[in-house]
């Protein structure tokens, strides 16, 4: 008898087989759901990147542009969607596929908060929203009850770059326990560094750079062992660009500097004070170490010689002290600046022994190697020399006390170009073939020996055959220029001014077809200007004044297409000036007494001592044709003078008429009206009677002028008895003409006459923010209301800081100078008038430019103009609109003298009753958070810190992202 099948194993194995997809369509239907959630959130998408996402192609979906599953299933493994031009706001509910371990939303143009499932997911292992416009602070979600897993926890690169993140940062980032990249750049975060974030063991790289953190550097960062690049702040932003405003207090605590894998270290400006540690423990591995532009003191510390992979080093700027430590191999780093101390004693030569060529493996240290150098490099007064950054090599010891010999500096490594900046020091010795013996190791070579105590001959410089650029100015060089610089074909630029170099110009440097600048003034050459320099047939720069030259200008220079810059003054030149390509100054050829007389680039006039008769002919012998020859004179001599008289009244007329309607004539920068006339002005203004008054202020009246039924302007009657130059006048207010923004008021013409002169605006029916405020205890003013003014004004003054050209500091920013229309649009006026007065006065004046109450302390007691001062009026102003109280209100009496609204304001927010600060109206209209968020943003614009004040920029955004926060 047949055994019986194993029916119950086989029907399991069916029912397994049935199960099977359940979960499988279960995880395909959440992936589906989230990917088409970030289809729903994109508003624009003009590349047509997601036109596949749709529910129609639903099976599809690990096809879809930018999703990549994982193999041999349909879980979303990765979204892609990186440079896209993809635009919306991100729902803070945005669901995410529930095993995705990679998200690049980078380089769009979203908005809104970052998703609460982004930072709560537990298999995210990559979250890359840079370069966005998201918004709101960071939050991190805290652990999840009752379970195991923690958010973020598996979360190893969190970069959130340019994006306006606001608050600070959360300390909750720490429980992200496997990052290994943390990138906060380029945000509006303040507040200092969480010490907490000493709890990311895996951490490699940290930057929090260009945002407005304040406080010390916590030395918790000493415990991210692995830390490899800490970029803190960072100066070599791009135009357009956030710039940098951290701000911290104190040093680099030692225990950060001895970090043992540190590689990138770069904190330029960061308001550090302090002294470098002079011993470190433990081995060095740095690579890139900046901080240029702080207050640090102290000496440079000799353990910097044991950085062996050491490649790049600016400590420019500061306040170091003594001598440069003799273990640092100078040839061995590419970028060396210790420009702008206090630096002294010789310089002496580095070895070539200790230099390593070992490239860190680590892709990540040279990507933030190669792009925070490179800017660097291109930024750099002196890296931009040779135009690119391939390979180049900069040394700059400029402005210190160095003194003694020149120093004899080998290169470690072949670079195409190597620029040595030695200018500003107290060198005393001659040129020397030793100090060119960097010429062997460079294909391009510049050099800056100016300001020094140097002597001798320039003779060796015709042995550094690759010399691109020498400047050895204002020196004690004597003897001749040596004939042998002709045989430098390199060179582009060579300047010796200011020394006492005699002989002859060389014919030689004819010879040097790259030639840009030549520099030979004030010295004492003497001969004549070889006619075979105009050969040299790109020369762009050519000064000879303060010698001895005589002879006369070779005509040929009128060939030189790219001659901008010919200065001979101070010569001993004759004949005529040559018709050059560009226009040139007359006071160029001044100080040549035989030379013709300069009326520009084509015409000259010989010299009157050149004019002189010559004598001969035979003499009139007799008495009558002596007669007649007297009368003829005579007669000729009063018809010219008639001409003569008959020209000068009609001329006089002439003028008179010219002048007369000139006084009369109004300069327009937009298609005007034919109403639009000097007439229509005063009569409109009843000659500036005071029934026409609407406003005076720092810079004049203004005065209301109905030109036509509906056609209304605003005339603001400037004094002129304060200005020095009209042209300079008409020059600067063309230029405020040309100022275009929504909420800057507009500039429509100008007059400048004998006894009026005047600007020409739009008129704003609203009035001014001044009376507004004043009228805020006599009605309810609402949250809409005085969020929209302040977000016009902030964007007017961003845009005059950072986006207008030429930039403006407005100087006066107070309520009287914002205007409103009738839907209470607020705009700014006086942009640009305080520029406009000051650069026309008779007398040059340290008076401040402002309004007592609304000036900033800095700038009250040093006059030093600045963006900062704006940055504090516009506080002041924030604040009288919150509270509808003055700066200066008589309530505040009661507090003694000094207290002003900064001080209430600052006040009750310590005492944490801020209530009592807003007006009725904003507590009833807008959540109390709100407000004070708003009232934290207005204290510190007016800090008394200028570093802790932001940016108008900074500004602006967050009084945009409190209009959008529900």
């Amino acid at each position: 008898m047949a055994a019986p099948r194993p029916r119950p194993p086989l029907l399991l194995l069916l029912l397994l087989l049935l199960l099977l997809p359940i979960p499988l369509a279960i995880s395909s239907a959440a992936d589906l759901a989230a990917l088409l959630a970030i289809k729903a959130a994109v508003a624009h998408d003009p590349g047509g990147v997601l036109s596949a996402w749709s529910a129609a192609s639903a099976t599809s979906y690990c096809r879809w542009r930018g999703v990549n599953c994982y193999p041999s299933s349909s879980f979303v493994a990765a979204i892609d969607l990186s440079a896209s031009s993809l635009s919306g706001t991100l729902p803070a509910s945005l669901p995410l596929p529930p095993r995705l371990r990679r998200l690049d939303l980078a380089g769009n143009n979203f908005s809104g908060p970052i998703p609460n499932a982004f930072l709560a997911s537990t298999t995210l292992l990559y979250l890359d929203l840079s370069f966005n416009s998201l918004s709101g602070p960071l939050k991190i979600p805290p652990p999840f009850a009752n379970s195991s897993s923690t958010p973020c926890a598996a979360l190893t690169n969190l970069r959130l770059a340019g994006n306006l993140l606001v608050n600070n940062i959360p300390a909750g980032i720490a429980q992200c326990r496997s990052l290994r990249v943390l990138d906060l750049s380029r945000n509006v975060l303040e507040g200092a560094i969480p010490p907490r974030l000493g709890r990311l063991a895996a951490l490699r790289v940290l930057d929090v750079s260009r945002n407005s953190l304040t406080d010390r550097i916590p030395v918790e960062l000493a415990s991210c062992r692995k830390l490899a690049v800490l970029v803190l702040s960072n100066i070599t932003a791009s135009p357009g660009e956030q710039p940098e405003f951290n701000a911290f207090v104190g040093g680099l605590p030692t225990e950060v500097l001895a970090i043992p894998e540190l590689a990138v270290l770069w904190a330029p400006r960061a308001n550090l004070d302090g002294r470098l540690p002079l011993s470190r423990n433990g081995t060095c591995g740095l690579v890139a170490l900046n901080l240029g532009k702080n207050s640090i003191s102290g000496a440079v510390p000799r353990w910097l010689g044991d950085c062996q992979d050491l490649k790049f080093l600016d400590l420019s700027s500061n306040s170091f002290e003594g001598s440069m430590p003799t273990q640092l191999s100078i040839g061995c780093l590419s970028y060396l600046n210790v420009s702008g101390n206090h630096l002294s004693g010789p310089l002496l030569s580095s070895e070539e022994s200790k230099c390593s060529n070992r490239l860190s493996t680590d892709n990540i240290v040279m990507q933030y190697y190669d792009e925070l150098v490179g800017n660097t490099l291109i930024g750099n007064p002196f890296g931009s020399e040779f135009g690119g950054i391939s390979n180049v090599t900069l040394h700059d010891f400029s402005n210190n006390g160095f003194g003694g010999t020149l120093p004899f500096l080998t290169l470690s490594r072949h670079a195409n170009s190597y620029s040595l900046w030695l200018n500003g020091n107290m060198f005393n010795t001659t040129l020397s073939a030793g100090f060119f013996g960097f010429c062997k190791d460079s294909t391009s070579i510049a050099v800056n020996l100016s300001s020094n105590q140097l002597s001798g001959s320039i003779d060796m410089l015709s042995s550094c055959i690759t010399i691109h650029s020498f400047d050895a100015g204002y020196n004690k060089f004597s003897g001749s220029i040596p004939a042998g610089i002709g045989a430098l074909h390199l060179l582009k630029s060579l300047v010796l001014e200011g020394n006492n170099l005699t002989g002859q110009v060389p014919v030689k440097f004819g010879d040097l077809a790259a030639l840009e600048v030549l520099d030979l003034s004030r010295n004492y050459l003497s001969g004549s200007i070889p006619l075979h320099l105009a050969d040299a047939s790109h020369l762009e720069v050519l000064k000879l004044d303060h010698n001895r030259l005589s002879g006369s200008i070779p005509s040929s220079f009128s060939e030189l297409a790219q001659l901008t810059i010919l200065d001979v003054s101070f010569n001993n030149l004759s004949g005529v000036i040559p018709n050059l390509r560009h226009p040139a100054d007359c006071g160029f050829f001044i100080g040549n007494s035989l030379l013709y007389q300069c009326f520009g680039t084509h015409a000259s006039l010989p010299p009157t001592e050149a004019i002189n008769s010559s004598k001969g002919g035979s003499q009139v012998t007799r008495f009558k044709s002596l007669i007649v020859i007297l009368v003829a004179a005579a007669a000729a001599v009063i018809s010219f003078l008639l001409v003569i008289l008959i020209f000068f009244v009609c001329e006089r007329r002439k003028r008179a008429k010219i002048s007369n309607l000139r006084t009369k004539m109004v300069v327009t920068f937009t298609d005007a009206p034919p109403e639009l006339t000097y007439e229509s002005l005063i009569r409109a203004t009843s000659n500036f009677s005071i029934q026409n008054l609407i406003g005076t202020g720092g810079f004049g009246a203004t005065y209301k002028a109905e030109l036509a039924p509906g056609f209304l302007v605003a005339v603001k009657r400037l004094a002129m008895g304060r200005f020095q130059g009209l042209q300079q006048f008409d020059a600067e207010i063309r230029t405020l003409g040309r100022i275009r923004h929504g909420n800057l008021v507009t500039l429509i013409g100008y007059h400048i006459g004998e006894s009026d002169t005047f600007l020409i605006y739009n008129y704003l029916s609203g009035g001014n923010l001044e009376k507004f405020i004043h009228e805020m205890g006599n009605r309810k003013v609402t949250w809409t209301e005085v969020h929209k003014i302040a977000v016009d004004v902030a964007q007017a003054l961003a845009f005059l800081h950072g986006s207008c050209t030429p930039r403006i500091i407005h100087r006066d920013i107070k309520p009287s100078n914002i205007l409103l229309d009738e839907h209470l649009n607020a705009y700014l006026s006086d942009f640009g008038l305080a520029r406009l007065i000051e650069v026309t006065q008779t007398h040059a004046t340290t008076d401040v430019a402002g309004t007592f109450g609304y000036v900033a302390p800095e700038y009250a007691t040093t006059c030093r103009v600045s963006d900062k001062a704006d940055v504090y009026s516009f506080g002041v102003v924030l604040l009288e609109l919150m509270s509808g109280k003055r700066s200066l209100d008589p309530s505040f009496s009661q507090f003694g003298n000094g207290f002003t609204i900064v001080s209430w304001g600052r006040m009750l927010m310590q005492e944490d009753n801020t209530s009592e600060f807003f007006s009725r109206g904003l507590l009833d209209t807008a959540r109390k958070d709100r407000l004070t968020e708003m009232l934290n943003t207005a204290l510190s614009c007016t800090s008394e810190s200028v570093a802790v004040r932001p940016s108008m920029r900074q500004v602006a955004a967050k009084l945009k992202q409190l209009g959008t926060d529900r």
